[in-house]
């Protein structure tokens, strides 16, 4: 019997927070958690993008499946990249969240600027 699955669980710090607008309007965020001197992106969508919102610096844990992203940079060269894709996000200062746990918190104060998708780099 083959038991196969891709969960990951990483804490460290918050780098890069950013507020997505995606093309078809998916919320989404992303930043990079820094753990033992390793730099790994992070992304999450919908209602979980909704509900978190971090600061650089902060202490956070996630668990989310590892995938693995191509992309074409814009010198045309092809790049490939690993981030996780977050299910579960824990800002240390609450309980850990899941989507189902609350309801969106108010807007930060800080304004996101608008970041075309494809322009990410993962």
């Amino acid at each position: 019997m083959s038991y196969d699955k891709n969960e990951s669980h990483l804490s460290g710090k918050v780098e890069g927070f950013t507020i997505v607008n995606t093309k078809t309007g998916t919320p989404m965020i992303r930043f990079f958690i820094v753990c033992n001197k390793e730099k790994l992106a992070v992304v999450a969508f919908k209602q979980l993008a909704d509900c978190t919102r971090l600061i650089d610096g902060e202490q956070v844990s996630i668990t989310g499946a590892i995938q693995t992203t191509s992309w074409e940079g814009k010198d045309g060269v092809k790049r490939y990249g690993v981030q996780i894709i977050a299910t579960r996000i824990n800002d240390n200062e609450q309980e850990p969240f899941t989507p189902a746990d609350k309801q969106a918190p108010p807007a930060p104060s800080r304004s996101a600027a608008p970041i075309n998708q494809q322009d990410l780099p993962f």
